[in-house]
């Protein structure tokens, strides 16, 4: 016999709009956070004033071991965004965890001392200007990063 009363919650299962909306946030946004690590995050920009050009060598996040870990951050988030929309906010919560650890993968990319000489920047005055540079897919990263982190602890303090 069909149950003629609707659920508690609005949704089957006991599961709120709101919560399976922030579970698809926190699942797109994990999404973008992995793709973020196949962009660029830094490079090397050379001008050579004699010439009137300009040359630049990008590092791409997966270039560097930091960028592994933004990867495998993006997509655990992506998981737990699922295993959220479809069981419980719960799972949607703890995609916090890995918002965190690709934030503080990025920040450990620009504190990287393997790569300081790569970094430094020098001048000659007339001649070449030779400078590092953050590029987007590392800004991108970090906003995508807190993105999901916001999400997941709006999961948490919403608890359904």
């Amino acid at each position: 016999m069909p149950e003629l009363t609707p659920p508690l919650h609005g949704t089957p299962g006991g599961r709120s709009a709101c919560s399976v909306l922030l579970a698809v946030g926190v699942i797109v946004t994990g999404l973008a956070l992995a793709v973020t690590a196949l962009l660029p995050w830094a490079g090397v920009t050379a001008e050579v004033s004699v010439l009137d050009a300009e040359l630049t060598r990008a590092v791409r996040g997966v270039d560097a071991g930091s960028g592994w870990f933004v990867m495998g951050a993006g997509i655990a988030a992506m998981l737990l965004g699922v295993l959220g929309a479809v069981r419980n906010w719960l799972f949607t919560g703890f995609a916090i965890l890995p918002g965190a650890v690709a934030a503080f993968a990025l920040a450990m990319f620009l504190t990287d001392p393997q790569d300081l000489a790569g970094r430094l920047a020098f001048r000659i005055p007339g001649v070449v200007s030779v400078h590092p540079s953050i590029q987007y897919g590392w800004f991108a990263g970090l906003l995508s990063s807190i993105a999901v982190a916001v999400l997941a602890a709006a999961a948490f303090l919403r608890r359904r």
